[in-house]
């Protein structure tokens, strides 16, 4: 059933998103509905139409259509759109996420507090001009800048990266472009859950960067622990590209689940105690929480958390039958509080890979179970490889119109490495031993 849910209410955001349904008419018929729905189940025969999966239905496709109403803010009350926004005004803004800078701006997401002291609602681009003089501005900063909003400009060359669209499907309709000296900073900020994790994430950096790393070292291992890619050179990035490993630059699925692997490794003796099970998932849970606290919370891990949470409890019920309606469930938890994350490439390709790992992996292992310890584990993770990437590949040739074929060395030769050094990392700061192993981890790196 959670399967089917998922299904409808991603067809709710698709027909919300396109035909910009205002979120009261979704509402209304959510509302009048549900008794419906209900009177239903307690009339309805065993046999005959199905009235009541029908009903569920419209339901689950009227609320996704609400939710992404209300996560874009079109039609929304105090949505700042409905504004003369062609004139200037004084936008009182809080700043949500940094963008990676480059040589010519400092880019964040901006929430819309108020404008010209009228209360509004909405997010915004914000753009700066560098100045090295002033310190980058910082999650949770709030500001007052006196501008007029701009349209995001569309690509000028055919097939070429259209940025306002990807700024649209986060619900970005607007930009400001300023500089610093222009911005005043109020003094009294409201202090949010991501703004302390991303300050402590600057703390680790900061304290990493006093160890004995190269420039090129540092900004691999920001990346690869954290999260941060804004010091990585273009080159290497590229040949991360190239080689199809670009997905162990961006913490996600694969940190996590390396994560979930090592935690459900080492509780492994809470099971002997009583209701040992639900303590080592609680504990579980909690620990993936705390390290995406430490990566900053930002959307992409949080998101990736999320999802393992949900596999950690599939392996909590240890019924593999259950693995798609769990992954689904999941799904579906998050785009009823995301639902513009539908329309982002890393969650599309981070749930085809799973859904293709649960669905491929098992099949791959009947074909071929190797007696060899070493050829099993090889082929194991080979099996996993081919699967992950046989689940992306319709998305990877769709959007990036190319695929990367060597990533079955690449993968064999990088992740079980990556695997140990991500591991120990993990496993010092838990315990708190990373001062004393910093000079072996970077030899590592």
């Amino acid at each position: 059933m959670s399967i089917k849910l998922t299904v409808w209410v991603i067809l709710g955001i698709s027909i919300g998103f396109y035909a910009e349904v205002t979120p009261l008419l979704p509402l209304i018929a959510t509302v009048v509905l549900l008794p419906l729905l209900y009177w239903t189940i307690k009339k309805q025969s065993s046999s005959g139409f199905p009235y009541v999966e029908s009903l569920v239905a419209i339901i689950a496709v009227a609320l996704g259509t609400f939710v992404v109403g209300v996560s874009t803010n079109k039609g929304m009350p105090n949505f700042y759109g409905q504004l003369d926004v062609e004139h200037p005004k004084v936008w009182h803004l809080k700043v949500e996420e940094a963008l990676k800078p480059n040589a010519y701006s400092h880019r964040y997401v901006a929430k819309v507090i108020s404008a010209d002291k009228k209360r509004a609602s909405g997010k915004l681009l914000l753009s700066l001009t560098p100045d090295s003089l002033l310190h980058p501005l910082e999650i949770d900063d709030e500001l007052l800048v006196h501008a007029s909003l701009e349209n995001i400009q569309p690509p000028l060359n055919p097939y070429q990266f259209d940025y306002r669209s990807y700024l649209q499907k986060q619900g970005i309709q607007h930009q400001i472009r300023t500089n610093y000296p222009s911005i005043l900073k109020t003094e009294k900020n409201s202090n949010t859950l991501f703004g302390h994790a991303s300050r402590f994430r600057e703390h680790i950096i900061s304290k990493l960067k006093k160890k004995a790393f190269g420039a090129d070292e540092m900004a691999v291992i920001q990346a690869l622990l954290l999260g941060k890619r804004d010091d990585i050179s273009e080159d290497t990035y590229n040949n991360y590209k190239n080689a199809g490993a670009v997905h162990i630059l961006a913490v996600s699925g694969l940190h996590v689940g390396i994560i979930l692997f090592i935690l459900e490794f080492l509780l492994v003796p809470l099971e002997r105690l009583p209701k040992g099970k639900t303590l080592k998932l609680v504990l579980v849970v909690l620990l993936l929480w705390a390290y995406a606290f430490v990566a900053g919370l930002s959307p992409s891990i949080v998101r990736a958390v999320t999802m393992f949470s949900f596999v950690a409890y599939a392996l909590y019920l240890n019924r593999p039958t259950s693995s798609f309606n769990i992954i689904a469930l999941s799904m579906l938890f998050i785009l009823l509080i995301k639902p513009l994350f539908l329309f982002q490439v890393g969650f599309q390709m981070s749930y085809a890979a799973v859904f293709a790992i649960v669905w491929i992996y098992p099949k791959l292992q009947r074909f071929w179970f190797p007696e060899n310890l070493i050829v099993r584990k090889t082929w194991q993770l080979l099996s996993v490889s081919v699967a992950a990437q046989l689940g992306v590949l319709p998305i990877s040739l769709f959007y990036f119109h190319q695929f990367p074929a060597l990533f079955f060395i690449s993968n064999l030769l990088i992740i079980p490495f990556f695997g140990v050094d991500f591991g120990l990392w993990y496993s010092s700061y838990c315990f708190g031993t990373l001062e004393r192993i910093a000079p072996i981890f970077g030899q590592c790196f």
